[in-house]
């Protein structure tokens, strides 16, 4: 609880607390209001609060609680009344707040000598809650509710006047200039005392021409996650519940209201200061900003946060034990830092974007009369090389790491040899300095060009203007823009302009030689006048993230013109995705889905990683689909090789398919003998179902609940997930008959024996079914319900009904789709994992199997015994164009060389298992956590309210979603419930892949959403 009042002509006395023991207060609390019970002192910063929870009574069970306050003596009487009127106010406006309880004297406010002087005192309601300052992780929602709700303070105390609200506080941001240059030598340590004086320059320059333009009315001054309370939502998501602490109301800039309220969002999330958009664009839907507020919001968060600076290190040099003070110093530094370090402009264009109100264009890029930086024949024959995720010559993960940084440099030295000069692109977000996975977006940006040139090379200028020089930087500037060249050097041939010191700035005309580079130099386009002083002491960053990017372009330009080259085609980075979900949904039948509201643009992937446009790098935890990883170069080969061979259909003769198909079959029991290629799961589930009615002449069809095996009408009628298709019970044909799911977790048959008690079940129904005239022809299931989320199928269940429905002249299939092709680590087979009662492994009739044998290609199987698929030969021949073409042959061939050469069913077992023993103990500690499912690399963690109800904790596992997608990490959702996170990535996967993922929701579920 953050409050502090200043009743003094100088800032530099400061306000020590009033200084009163835990004794004093009692005493008097029990005098004056007759409260008594425990009491705890509560923080702050000028006041002193104490918290006292009164004896239980019938009325009161847990006991009253109630704020007894000592107002620092500097406060006046009328400043305390105007708080208790603006508490008043905000209880009618709907908002829960402190309210004033009357003293035995019925009195609002009670007046005391402390410390040998008289001090207000007052006992105020105490409002349940926990400080928004509490919760570790601010999402956007949450960020946005903040927004929303200050708008409403400011609506409830527009037009609220009072003779107390007309006061002079430190905390008021009219005088914080004044503030800060009188406190300023509290910052001891000279590096930050000279960032606070740039920022407090600038600062001023920025609020000068707009003061007199910010409306000014009563506001409640320090609505910040101090003074913001909560309740916990959905996986410790606070939810606002009230506003405490009204010791800062007066009279203020109405924008200062919003300025303080985005102040807290700093600390919470330092990488990204334009975290705090979703704020002010709520805020502004409430309370529409004006131009000047809006120009003058950024300036007035930095000026909030060299406030606190100065103000938090005056309190603890003065008064000694604060230790609320002293540990918010460094917090109050990041709150100062963050937004400081970015340009007011460049915030501001960001500002104005979310608003809808754009910012001025950036600066003119176009050249005038032809002049460019190089020479013509020289731009001509430069090498604009791609480092985005578009580029082709970084090949397999060689811009990670360190080799990143190396690979980009060979890159552009062997083009700049070619060519004379190799230059990079405006605005691309490269490969080259992406992070990998990481909790943080890249700053990747380009904010320039850079050059590269084999000799030195003399630069001319593209324009007429004034050139200067420092210390590797020259400009060249007419006023309206400047060229910033980092790494070059005044040419003294050239007015005389020397490079190793700064001079005055000479003239030169359009396509006179100005500067020189060698080797390498960045060139930079920016709106208005720099000097290179300026540029060399403090230089825009040569990168930024795609999220300020498109806000940087109100500062920055594309200087590629200029120097002679032709525009960048890059894209503003970060806009695209957004535009390709809307072609996508408005041209791609949306009943396709998509993962996430607001996905990011994917185009690309290395072994477990995804890669979006902007560079940025994900987990990969749901693709059994690329089993091999993505980007495998052998595979790539291969596929690239055989496309210029030849593609075509199965009906001709060559090796390939007669090598696949034997391969398939060396990896099953020796009754299999027969193989027929598809495109897909669905195809083979499908085709399967016609083999089994085809042999045994009967319709009926067995499944479990909760599966599902395809979309055709077939597969699709065997399919009962309602996280699938809600309505499948309903719609279910009369021919397919559902056996309860087999779950030992959560269903109806719990414990060692449930996979007896399930199969006795469904051996019931079979013998009734059979009884009735509708006799089973095919039972199908997977060996482990995957879409459930990996759940097991209990000991016993499957020998059981497989036996059973054999015994009634029926075939069965196992759907391996999924589960099958080494994923589980121990076993190539899901059905291997099942013994019958002799403990031989059980064999179905007929496999199915697709995604992980064509690693992403179109490509399935379905595998049984040769007198099963001559039952269908005598309705006629089976053939799939693609199925077994030449490309997917070989493609599929391919595969299994990689998984056997890479040994990856053996790395499913070993880190899958060891990703077990992490996803084990972090359940010990994450009481979401309510089970574990799977093996190998396919796994399931199954989240629930509560482990003995096992209530599904549903929209806690979409959150959890969306939270790890911020953090790098690509999850999603499975079951009908919706409530398990389904773990099943590339079998290239790595023990430090594991680490990440199991770190970054054990983040998630700690911190909260």
């Amino acid at each position: 609880m953050l409050e502090s009042h200043v009743g003094l002509s100088s800032f530099s006395e400061g306000l020590p607390r009033p200084n009163i023991a835990i004794d004093e207060v009692r005493r008097l609390a029990a005098e004056l209001y007759g409260v008594s019970g425990e009491v705890r002192e509560l923080g702050s910063q000028q006041d002193r609060n104490f918290l006292f929870t009164e004896p239980a009574s019938p009325a009161q069970p847990a006991g009253r609680r109630v704020l007894f306050k000592v107002s620092n003596r500097a406060v006046r009487r009328d400043e305390i009344e105007a708080q208790n009127e603006a508490m008043r106010r905000m209880h009618a406006a709907g908002h829960p707040s402190p309210a004033p309880v009357a003293s035995l004297a019925g009195l609002d406010i009670e007046t005391a000598d402390v410390d040998g002087a008289p001090h207000s005192i007052r006992l105020l309601t105490f409002v349940d809650g926990t400080p928004l300052i509490d919760f570790e992780h601010f999402s956007a929602s949450t960020i946005a509710a903040m927004g929303t709700l200050v708008g409403q303070v400011v609506q409830a105390l527009d037009g609220f006047e009072h003779p107390g609200l007309e006061r002079e506080l430190q905390w008021d941001l009219r005088v914080g200039e004044r503030l800060v240059d009188e406190l300023i030598g509290h910052v001891t340590d000279p590096e930050r005392q000279a960032l606070v004086l740039a920022a407090l320059e600038a600062t001023a320059a920025a609020l000068a021409p707009l003061k007199g333009h910010l409306p000014v009315q009563a506001i409640h001054g320090d609505l910040t996650d101090d003074n913001l309370v909560a309740t916990s939502g959905a996986l410790g998501r606070p939810e606002l519940s009230g506003i405490i602490d009204f010791g800062d109301v007066g009279t203020g800039w109405r924008v200062a209201e919003l300025a303080v309220a985005c102040t807290a969002v700093f600390h919470h999330d330092p990488a990204r200061p334009l975290a705090v958009l979703p704020l002010i664009r709520a805020f502004d839907a409430v309370v529409p900003l004006t131009d000047a507020e809006i120009d003058a919001l950024w300036p007035l968060i930095v000026l909030r946060g060299a406030t606190l600076v100065v103000s938090g290190l005056q309190q603890v040099s003065i008064d000694e034990g604060n230790d609320y003070a002293e540990a918010a110093l460094e917090r109050e530094w990041t709150i100062f830092a963050v937004p400081a370090a970015l340009d007011a402009r460049v915030a501001t264009a960001a500002i104005r974007r979310a608003l809808g109100r754009e910012a001025a264009a950036g600066p003119i890029s176009s050249p005038d009369g032809g002049a460019a930086l190089l020479d013509a024949d020289l731009a001509r024959r430069a090498r604009v090389i791609t480092l985005d995720h578009t580029s082709t010559a970084l090949r397999d993960g060689s811009w990670l790491g360190e080799e990143g940084a190396e690979a980009e440099a060979q890159l552009l030295l062997l083009a700049a040899r070619s060519g004379g000069v190799a230059a990079t692109r405006f605005g691309e977000a490269r490969l080259t300095r992406s992070l990998g996975v990481s909790h943080d977006a890249p700053v990747n940006v380009a904010a320039g060009v850079e050059l590269y040139s084999a000799s030195d090379l003399a630069l001319t200028a593209p324009f007429s203007g004034l050139v200067s020089a420092a210390e590797g930087h020259v400009t060249i500037s007419d006023g309206a823009r400047t060229i910033v060249i980092a790494g070059a050097r005044g040419l003294t041939e050239a007015r005389a302009l020397d490079g190793e010191s700064a001079v005055a700035p000479a003239r030169v005309e359009s396509g006179e030689p100005f500067a020189e580079i060698a080797g390498w130099a960045q060139v930079t386009l920016q709106a208005g006048e720099v000097s290179a002083l300026d540029a060399a002491a403090a230089p825009l960053p040569r990168f930024v993230t795609a999220e300020e990017f498109p806000a940087w372009l109100a500062v920055l330009g594309d200087p590629s013109e200029l120097i002679g080259l032709a525009p960048s085609s890059v894209g503003a980075a970060g806009a695209g995705a957004g535009e390709t979900l809307r072609a996508r949904l408005d041209a791609y039948a949306p009943l396709q889905g998509h993962y996430y509201a607001h996905p990011p643009q994917i185009e690309r992937g290395w072994r477990e990683m995804l890669i979006d446009t902007d560079g940025r790098h994900y987990l990969d935890m749901v693709n059994n689909v690329t089993a091999l990883g993505h980007g495998h170069p052998v595979l790539a080969d291969t596929v690239a090789q055989q496309w210029r061979m030849l593609n075509t259909n199965s009906r001709f003769n060559y090796a390939s398919v007669a090598e696949f198909s034997e391969r398939l079959l060396e990896t099953l029991p020796d009754s299999f003998d027969t193989v027929l290629l598809v495109n897909s799961g669905t195809e083979a589930v499908d085709l399967a179902l016609r083999l089994t009615k085809a042999y045994t002449g009967r319709d009926d069809v067995a499944c479990v609940e909760e599966s599902y095996h395809g979309w055709s009408y077939a597969s699709d009628a065997v399919s009962t997930s309602t996280s699938d298709n809600p309505l499948a019970a309903e719609l279910r044909a009369p021919w397919v008959h559902a056996f309860d799911a087999p779950n030992a977790y959560r269903g109806t048959h719990r414990g060692a024996d449930a996979g007896e008690r399930y199969a006795a079940d469904a051996i019931a129904e079979i013998e009734r079914l059979a009884a009735a005239g509708t006799p089973i022809g095919t039972f199908i299931a997977e060996p482990r319900n995957g879409n459930a989320g990996a759940i097991e199928v209990p000991a016993g269940y499957l020998a059981a009904v497989y036996d059973a429905v054999r015994a009634g002249g029926g075939a069965v299939i196992a759907d391996e789709v999924q589960v099958g092709y080494g994923r589980q680590g121990d076993v190539f087979w899901g059905f291997e994992q099942h013994a019958g009662p002799g403990g031989d492994p059980i064999v179905p009739d007929v496999v199915t199997v697709a995604k992980a044998m064509g690693n992403g290609h179109p490509l399935g199987a379905v595998i049984t015994r040769s007198e099963i698929a001559q039952a269908l030969a005598d309705q006629g021949t089976f053939f799939s164009s693609a199925g077994g073409s030449t490309l997917s042959a070989k493609l599929g061939v391919t595969v299994l060389d990689i998984m056997r050469d890479d040994r990856l069913q053996e790395n499913a077992h070993e880190v899958g298992g060891y990703l077990r023993e992490q996803l084990v103990a972090l359940a010990e500690r994450q009481p979401l956590i309510g089970a574990l499912h799977g093996r190998g690399l396919y796994q399931g963690i199954e989240l629930v309210r509560d482990r003995e109800t096992l209530e599904p904790a549903t929209s806690e596992t979409q959150a959890l979603c969306d939270r790890m997608l911020a953090l790098g990490v690509i999850v999603q959702p499975t079951g009908d419930r919706g409530n398990v996170l389904k773990v099943k990535p590339p079998l290239c996967f790595t023990k430090e892949s594991a680490d990440r993922f199991v770190a970054t929701l054990d983040e998630v579920l700690t911190r909260g959403l």
